[in-house]
């Protein structure tokens, strides 16, 4: 198993791979063997903050197991923190483009669905998530990493900035909405030197 040290952390760089950064804490990859705590954890994120990510809540309600085990074999791949049992948030990886009209560069990787649960945020799980993620990134030979904020989300573009990342000044309108995405971008080995 590949891992990274950062800070006495041992974050994971692989499905099945775990590393405790307290006595309880660890970060995940999750494979399709997990659709559940993946279900469940998409599911509150979609119910706390549905305008911040892409997806329909509805439509994600709908998902059968086998829908669910689909998107967890990639190409997508997915992180969760987690205290014991108990999932504290997560994020993802895309290594390929939201559909095939538009792809990413080779050397990219886009980060998508970071969220962490109201009672485990200020804890420092966001970088902790986004560091594993980097640490996935570069072993997957994508050191430049984007991701999109809604226009309206103060909050996560102040948080996204204290981890390193700049706004790329491109925006793309969001269908439905009167927001825009905006892009931002940070390479993987600085965000790991932070």
């Amino acid at each position: 198993m590949t891992t990274l040290h950062d800070r006495g952390a041992v974050l994971p760089t692989r499905e099945g791979g775990a590393a405790a950064v307290d006595d309880d804490l660890a970060v995940v990859r999750v494979g399709p063997e997990d659709w559940e705590r993946h279900r469940d954890l998409r599911l509150a994120m979609l119910r706390d903050a549905p305008e911040a990510f892409w997806a329909d809540p509805a439509e994600v309600a709908r998902r059968s197991e086998e829908e669910w085990r689909a998107e967890l074999a990639g190409p997508r791949l997915h992180l969760q923190a987690r205290r014991a049992q108990e999932v504290l948030g997560g994020i993802g990886v895309l290594p390929e483009g939201y559909v095939p009209q538009e792809p990413i560069p080779e050397d990219h990787a886009h980060v998508v669905s970071m969220w962490v649960t109201p009672a485990a945020r200020g804890g420092g799980l966001s970088a902790l998530l986004m560091r594993a993620a980097a640490a996935l990134a570069l072993e997957i030979g994508r050191p430049h990493l984007t991701l999109d904020v809604d226009s309206a989300n103060a909050r996560a573009q102040r948080s996204y900035v204290r981890l390193g990342f700049v706004p790329t000044g491109r925006t793309d309108p969001r269908e439905g909405h009167v927001t825009s995405w905006v892009e931002y971008r940070a390479d993987a080995r600085d965000l790991l030197a932070r």
